[in-house]
């Protein structure tokens, strides 16, 4: 996929999570059904914070040459990921992952949205820059090994579509309707 393939993929991915927004009243967001699974709120926090801190952020270092080294192999894990263009579709338990994501409060629901359009704005603002970049840099990505810019770039794509699978869930714990 290029850099480009991957820009319009996000913004089909991530634009669903927006639209959505809209629609969730504070007690739909802030519902928990039971203890271990996560809110709606919890979920859009865990994608807001892992997207700028976590893909963008080695993203960049990738493109900044910092942070990493030239040179590395994906693992197996991270080989197969990358063959299907997919997480596998199953949930993923990351360990001490409940104190990872903070219930946000329901009235902060509407900041998600300042947040989703700041990563829309910030993966079109670096397309350009992953689309000329050799791919030579790499930082480590812990379960799928050594990873360049546009490899970054993708997973954060694949992250989010990973997600939508928990969004529809938890939508339905919560008792939103989906149109």
């Amino acid at each position: 996929m290029t850099a480009k393939d991957i820009n319009a993929a996000l913004h089909q991915t991530i634009t669903p999570y927006l639209e959505a927004l809209g629609n969730y009243t504070d007690e739909q967001f802030a519902h928990k059904e039971a203890d271990g699974i996560w809110s709606l709120g919890q979920m859009y926090e865990h994608l807001a914070i892992s997207a700028n801190f976590f893909f963008l952020a080695n993203t960049v270092r990738c493109l900044d040459k910092r942070k990493g080294q030239e040179g590395g192999e994906m693992n197996a894990n991270g080989e197969n990921v990358y063959s299907y263009n997919s997480f596998p579709p199953i949930k993923v338990k990351v360990p001490g992952s409940d104190d990872k994501s903070a219930q946000p409060e329901a009235k902060e629901k509407g900041s998600y949205v300042g947040s989703f359009n700041k990563i829309l704005a910030d993966i079109d603002a670096l397309t350009e820059r992953i689309a000329t970049d050799e791919g030579t840099y790499k930082t480590l990505h812990p379960p799928f090994g050594w990873l360049n810019a546009i490899q970054w770039y993708q997973m954060l794509e694949m992250h989010h579509r990973h997600h939508h699978r928990q969004k529809a869930e938890l939508e339905g714990f919560a008792g939103v309707e989906v149109t």
